[in-house]
C-alpha cells in the first residue's frame, strides 16, 4: 500500500482562473520638465564713460511675462475607473464570456481524466493482495505514468488560459484607450488618465469622472 499511497491523485484542483479582471498596466507619462533658455551675453569693449542704466530691465519683464495667467483658459481633465470600464463595456463582457467558455471546457475535461484516473487507481488497490512483486511493479509504472501525463494536461490547461486571458485583456485594453482619446479630443479634454495611476492632482484642475460617458461612448461604436 505504501508504493500506491505516493501515487494518489488530490480530489481538489485549483481553479484555473481566480478572477476576470482588467488590470491597467500603463501609467500617464510625466511631463518633462521646461527648461529656461540662457540669458544672451554679449561681450563688449568697456567704455571710458560709465553707460547708463536701462530704463527697463528686460529680466523684469520676462518675470512678469511668466507669471502672467494663460487667458483664463480651463485645461480639462478626466479620469475613468478601468476595470469598471472593463467589466460593463460590451467589449469587456465579451471576453469575459470567452474566457468562462473554455474554462468551463478545460474543467470538464481534466475532470473526466480525474475520474477515470482514481477509478484505474482503485481497480489496482483491490487486486493488491493477489499481485506478485513484479506485477506490482508493473502496474505502479504505469500508472505513474498516467498521473505524470495528467499532471501535464493540468499545466498546459493552465498556461492555455494564461495566455488567452493576457490576449484578450490586450485587446480590451486597446479598445479602452482608443475610445478615451477619441472621447477627450472630441469633448476637449487636455488627458484622461486611469484613476489608481493618479499620485497627485492640484485641486484647481477639477477633474471629472469619465467611466460612464467612456463605457456608453464605447458602446455606441460600431462593432469592427
Amino acid at each position: 500500500m505504501n508504493r500506491f499511497a505516493a501515487l494518489l491523485i488530490g480530489s481538489a484542483l485549483t481553479s484555473l482562473i481566480a478572477s476576470h479582471g482588467f488590470a491597467a498596466d500603463a501609467q500617464p507619462s510625466a511631463a518633462a520638465p521646461a527648461t529656461q533658455a540662457p540669458a544672451e551675453t554679449a561681450a563688449t569693449t568697456a567704455p571710458a564713460t560709465p553707460a547708463a542704466p536701462a530704463t527697463h530691465p528686460p529680466a523684469a519683464k520676462d518675470e512678469k511675462a511668466a507669471q502672467a495667467p494663460t487667458a483664463g483658459k480651463e485645461v480639462k481633465v478626466g479620469f475613468i475607473t478601468l476595470n469598471k470600464v472593463a467589466s460593463e463595456t460590451a467589449e469587456g463582457k465579451a471576453a469575459t464570456g470567452k474566457l468562462s467558455v473554455r474554462s468551463a471546457k478545460l474543467r470538464e475535461k481534466i475532470d473526466a481524466k480525474q475520474k477515470q484516473l482514481e477509478k484505474q487507481k482503485a481497480a489496482i488497490e483491490s487486486k493488491l493482495p493477489t499481485m506478485t512483486p513484479k506485477e506490482r511493479q508493473t502496474k505502479g509504472t504505469e500508472f505513474q505514468k498516467k498521473v505524470e501525463d495528467f499532471q501535464k494536461m493540468l499545466r498546459a490547461s493552465e498556461s492555455e488560459m494564461a495566455e488567452m486571458q493576457e490576449k484578450l485583456t490586450s485587446q480590451v485594453y486597446a479598445q479602452i484607450k482608443e475610445a478615451a482619446a477619441a472621447y477627450g479630443k472630441a469633448n476637449g479634454f487636455a488627458i484622461v488618465v486611469e484613476e489608481k495611476a493618479v499620485l497627485y492632482l492640484a485641486e484647481e484642475l477639477k477633474p471629472k469622472d469619465l467611466t460612464a460617458e467612456i463605457i456608453q461612448y464605447m458602446d455606441k461604436k460600431p462593432a469592427k
